[in-house]
């Protein structure tokens, strides 16, 4: 994302709020606020000051990743999650910030609604993008090529943002036993949603089918720069190369595993991107340094930032210490003394805190970084037929040479699915992974060691509460809504 010096910051604000109306209004309320019930219709908006250049477009976009760093969003909430319902993290102690995470106690109406509320808000400022796109008139030639980049951004934040919904409050479909289309996906805001209507959840199949439809859209439109159109994309904005690697992602969930290993593969191929080279992991964290393993970051600013609720001030042994990773975990990481990611960890009167994010409140937020692809490789290869264990093994050893400095460290005979996720845990604890990487492998959430608090149980793949309740404020407004299974309407 651009820099937000002052006069930016000032346009986009008055740009941004004659685009979206009273949706930053409910995006500055609290969570108890219905989600649909201020939301202005496309056809309300004033055509005239709403979307008339690129320039809006661009402010457009820039305001969707502003509401993303929120800390019921990306700033926080739904990274915390993918960590403390896994097996590597826990909060530190009782009655510490997140503990309902850990603890699988969510009900209807205390369990985590933001991460149902808070993509939909994103999805109506992108939906009254969508609506109005036509509108911008490209002031000069340059411009038509900037406005397939926003167009194209748009559609993949609307894929990202069902995504996530779906990965919170739906099953994961390579968990599935039997047909998909027989579970519950979500609701599709494919339009702006208006106070009147009272949509209702589509299936499994249906959903995932439209956010791929929505990637594959997102990378037809996506300009390259060339030697020609001089063109080069918004930093922290989605290439064509992060399409693909969310694509890669969703396709995995999805249990299309040749498909997720074939994009995988491409963004690995892309000259753009390489690993972070052994020694520099912890550096790789700050904000001085420059990644070139991070495909989409998420940019926290000095003055744009979740504050004292992010992810940072989570970690923090100077904040509110809420999350440290388990023992059993750090047993596991250090087992090598040699392990860089070794380094990225801080030990704080024997507990163990990462360092992914070193400011209390302006981090660099990496939500797709090069490591995946090859771990999603490696994962889809290997179940495609597990007679590919060697090629899983070669692409998983990339991974460990660069962070320990040894080569072919695992063999074909290694290479199982509790093997990959295993060397996967090393690689991104803290960033959100783990549970879903669990989940979607259908495996128990086994919490081992003394450390676990009182009440941390193990958890089956397959137990209700692997996925969040429709909240009560939904239920309230829309009665035609179809509750998760188990959770009392």
């Amino acid at each position: 994302m651009e820099s937000y010096n002052k006069q930016i910051k000032e346009e986009y604000m008055k740009k941004y709020m004659l685009l979206l109306g009273t949706v930053l209004a409910l995006g500055m309320g609290s969570c108890s606020e219905e989600w649909m019930s201020d939301v202005v219709p496309t056809d309300k908006l004033d055509a005239g000051d709403a979307f008339n250049t690129v320039k809006d477009g661009r402010n457009a976009v820039n305001g969707v990743f502003s509401l993303m760093q929120h800390e019921e969003y990306y700033g926080a909430d739904i990274i915390a999650y993918g960590d403390l319902k896994g097996s590597d993290v826990r909060t530190s102690k009782i009655g510490k910030r997140k503990e309902g995470m850990y603890l699988y106690t969510e009900t209807t109406e205390a369990g985590n609604p933001d991460l149902w509320i808070r993509p939909y808000k994103c999805l109506v400022s992108v939906n009254n993008a969508i609506d109005n796109i036509e509108k911008m008139e490209p002031e000069e030639e340059a411009d038509i090529i900037k406005k397939l980049e926003i167009e194209a951004n748009f559609y993949a934040l609307r894929g990202l943002n069902h995504f996530d919904l779906l990965r919170i409050f739906s099953r994961i479909p390579a968990a599935v036993s039997g047909d998909i289309a027989s579970q519950l996906g979500v609701v599709h805001a494919d339009h702006v949603i208006t106070k009147d209507e009272t949509p209702m959840r589509k299936n499994l199949q249906e959903s995932y089918q439209f956010v791929i439809d929505d990637l594959k859209k997102a990378i037809e439109l996506m300009p390259v720069p060339s030697a020609t159109n001089g063109f080069t994309p918004t930093d922290g904005w989605f290439t064509k190369s992060a399409v693909k690697a969310l694509l890669a992602r969703v396709y995995l969930y999805r249990g299309d595993n040749q498909l997720a290993y074939d994009l995988a593969k491409e963004v690995i191929a892309d000259p753009t991107y390489s690993l972070v080279p052994y020694g520099d992991y912890k550096a790789s964290w700050t904000a001085a340094y420059t990644n070139n393993e991070a495909i989409l970051t998420l940019i926290n600013t000095s003055e744009d930032n979740p504050s004292r609720e992010g992810i940072g001030y989570l970690w923090s042994k100077d904040g509110y210490n809420a999350m440290v990773m388990t023992l059993s975990f750090k047993d596991i990481l250090f087992a090598n003394a040699a392990d860089d990611r070794i380094n990225a960890v801080e030990e704080d009167e024997e507990t163990f805190l990462s360092l992914k994010y070193p400011d209390n409140f302006a981090n660099k937020l990496y939500l797709i970084r090069l490591s995946e692809m090859y771990f999603i490789a490696a994962e889809a290869i290997y179940k495609v037929n597990a007679a590919n264990a060697g090629e899983a093994a070669s692409l998983i050893n990339t991974i460990i040479e660069h962070r320990t400095d040894v080569a072919d460290v695992l063999t074909a005979a290694d290479i199982n699915i509790d093997r990959i996720i295993l060397e996967k845990r090393k690689e991104f604890v803290g960033e959100g992974h783990t549970f879903f990487d669990f989940i979607r492998n259908k495996k128990e959430i086994v919490r081992t060691g003394d450390d676990h608090l009182a009440g941390a149980n193990n958890i089956a793949y397959d137990d209700y509460k692997t996925i969040q309740p429709i909240p009560r404020d939904e239920l309230n407004v829309n009665d035609d809504i179809q509750q998760n299974p188990v959770y009392a309407d």
